[in-house]
């Protein structure tokens, strides 16, 4: 009999495994600057660049600031732009049984003007007033020049200005140092765990930029959940290295964070991405909102990875929040938008 008269196998055709879902990663929430209320270490994923591999970073965010407060003794009121240019680099190691660790830094570049994003405010903050009919939507600081702060920073106490900086100006933001290992290698597209343990330190730049001068600890989690959902969360202490802050106001000597975040699989090499971030207030009593509330974020944004996987780039919109989980008007940006790019260098 011929080969060509041989009957087929019997059952199925052999299959063929597809590549699973790999998270992306947490948004890279404040690290391109922590929150302008200071002294808050930044969040990170427990992902580690492998041995003799490098990870090069850009990360450019614009942020809006704009507030005003009075109380009996104290006033503060704020209204500027700042465009942020972060450049990153990190290169992995491996030396003997040590777990895998990286090494890396960051610099900033800033600039200041009055912007735009204080007009998209307010013209989205008329659009839900005119929906929802609900007039405290509306900032009405924003809605004239005759109302609106001055351009800068100004903090005065009992009538004495402790602080000013100018709205419109540009120059070196902080300079932050980070080293971070290892502890379980379960990520990625398994389903295990992955943790890693971090050591930083921020070095201040010029004041009206800086977040400060700070050491502190970190350790971060992500759990891939399901084929499609993952999660992150990450958790901080901070020493503080300056007994006065920028602003001329009293420091406590550290304070603790959190993060704690979803991704949700789009496409094979795009997710999105809830998030939410909160710190301790890093100064002692003030008698103010700005200064006395915890604070942090509620953040949305979209990941892809591109490139061969070589390429990874975040875009994200940060919202303020004070604690306990309170979306308000406070010091810390109103709203920030982000995109931070990740190329990966050198062996896989």
């Amino acid at each position: 009999m011929s080969a060509q008269d041989q009957a087929p196998p019997e059952g199925p055709a052999p299959s063929v495994d597809r590549p699973q879902w790999e998270p992306l990663g947490q948004l890279p929430v404040d690290q391109a600057g922590a929150g302008l209320r200071g002294y808050a270490p930044w969040s990170e994923s427990a992902e580690i660049a492998e041995p003799a591999a490098g990870n090069f970073s850009i990360h450019t965010v614009a942020a809006n600031n704009f507030y005003h407060e009075q109380t009996d003794g104290l006033l503060i009121t704020q209204r500027y732009e700042t465009h942020t240019i972060a450049l990153g680099y990190r290169r992995g190691f491996k030396l003997g049984r040590f777990p895998r660790f990286e090494l890396g830094g960051q610099l900033q570049l800033v600039e200041s003007d009055s912007g735009f994003l204080n007009g998209f405010i307010s013209h989205f903050e008329d659009l839900l007033v005119s929906l929802s009919g609900v007039q405290a939507a509306k900032n009405y600081l924003r809605s004239s020049v005759a109302t609106e702060p001055p351009l800068g920073t100004v903090v005065t106490i009992q009538g004495r200005p402790v602080y000013t900086a100018r709205g419109d100006g540009s120059g070196f933001g902080d300079f932050s140092i980070v080293a971070k290992a290892l502890l379980r290698d379960g990520g990625g597209s398994s389903d295990g765990m992955r943790v890693a343990a971090r050591v930083a330190a921020n070095l201040s730049g010029k004041s009206q930029f800086t977040a400060g001068n700070f050491a502190g600890v970190g350790l971060s989690v992500d759990k891939k959940l399901s084929s499609w959902a993952a999660f992150h969360g990450d958790l901080r202490a901070s020493l503080f290295a300056d007994r006065v802050s920028q602003w001329n106001l009293p420091l406590k000597r550290g304070g603790i964070g959190f993060s704690a975040g979803s991704e949700m699989k789009l496409t094979r090499s795009t997710s999105a991405n809830v998030q939410i971030d909160g710190s301790t207030t890093p100064y002692l009593p003030t008698g103010t909102t700005a200064f006395d509330k915890g604070y942090g974020d509620l953040t949305f944004g979209v990941g892809h990875r591109w490139a061969g996987g070589r390429v990874l780039t975040h875009v994200y919109l940060r919202e303020n929040m004070n604690l306990p989980f309170r979306v308000r008007w406070n010091l810390d940006p109103d709203v920030s938008l982000g995109i931070k790019t990740t190329i990966r260098v050198g062996s896989r």
